[in-house]
């Protein structure tokens, strides 16, 4: 898997996260007005955006090692993410 293969898959992953979690979350946001729900929705983007910063920020300085990308892989279960 190629450093940007990686990165966009990393990212999916997290943000399929977040959306599970905002729809897991809906009873205890639906006291919130439309424009709440739409701040705490940019919010959670942002700490997603925030998270994989890193990792993806290392894999973007050129093609990541074998052992680099296995790590990343097996951590965040990339290979269970649909493609």
């Amino acid at each position: 898997m190629s450093g940007s293969a990686l990165t966009r898959a990393l990212h999916d992953r997290f943000e399929s996260i977040r959306v599970r979690e905002m729809l897991r979350l809906d009873k205890k946001l639906r006291g919130l007005t439309e424009a709440d729900r739409q701040s705490v929705d940019g919010i959670t983007a942002e700490v997603i955006r925030a998270l994989a910063r890193a990792p993806e920020a290392a894999l973007v300085k050129g093609e990541p090692s074998p052992s680099a990308v296995d790590a990343l892989v097996r951590l965040f279960a990339l290979d269970r993410c649909e493609r």
